[in-house]
């Protein structure tokens, strides 16, 4: 009976031997090889591809300080592309080209707000999302002394943006409420 016991023993071992190494043998058949080359994904198609889901923009304008005295400097521009579902466009690396124009505003006799006088028009470039959102170092600055505006002006004015993409296309913005003089 031992004898019965000690060969099932041994039956088994081999069994589970066999059943734990059976995966360690290397696998038969061949390796398929391309029939043409795929088409390689470059940075700059990912970036076309990303920039022509904008459909809008936007603009905010902030008055920014930037030497080492107390008094702002200017203005500083971020304009931003946004997709259809109002998300930004966050591409990198490719310059488009901004053009600016701010103009001063007044009331109409129904005290309509308009725009008045072209008060600075000129032309920029970004080249990456960041540039549209004031919390990184982007942006687009425009002196006051650029902006030729007279002490009749009201302090605040409008600034139009137009971003021209690489497929032609141009996205346009508004900033109405742009502090668009000096303190």
């Amino acid at each position: 009976m031992k004898r019965k016991t000690i060969i099932g023993l041994i039956a088994i071992v081999a069994i589970a031997t066999e059943v734990m190494f059976s995966g360690c043998v290397e696998e038969g058949g061949e390796t398929a090889k391309p029939a043409g080359q795929a088409e390689k994904v470059t940075e700059e198609s990912k970036q076309m591809e990303l920039l022509a889901t904008a459909v809008s923009g936007s603009v905010m304008t902030m008055a920014k300080n930037w030497d080492a005295d107390a008094e702002d400097d200017g203005i500083v521009v971020y304009p931003a592309l946004k997709d259809s579902s109002g998300e930004i466009v966050k591409f990198e690396g490719v310059e488009l080209p901004v053009d600016i124009k701010v103009y001063t505003t007044k009331y109409t006799e129904d005290f309509k707000e308009v725009k008045d006088r072209l008060v600075y028009s000129g032309t920029a470039t970004i080249d990456s999302w960041k540039d549209g959102n004031f919390l990184f170092e982007g942006g687009i600055k425009i002196p006051f002394e650029d902006i030729n505006t007279v002490g009749s002006d009201k302090d605040y004015g409008w600034v139009y943006t137009t971003i021209t993409l690489p497929d032609g296309r141009t996205i346009e913005a508004v900033d109405k409420l742009a502090r668009i003089k000096p303190e």
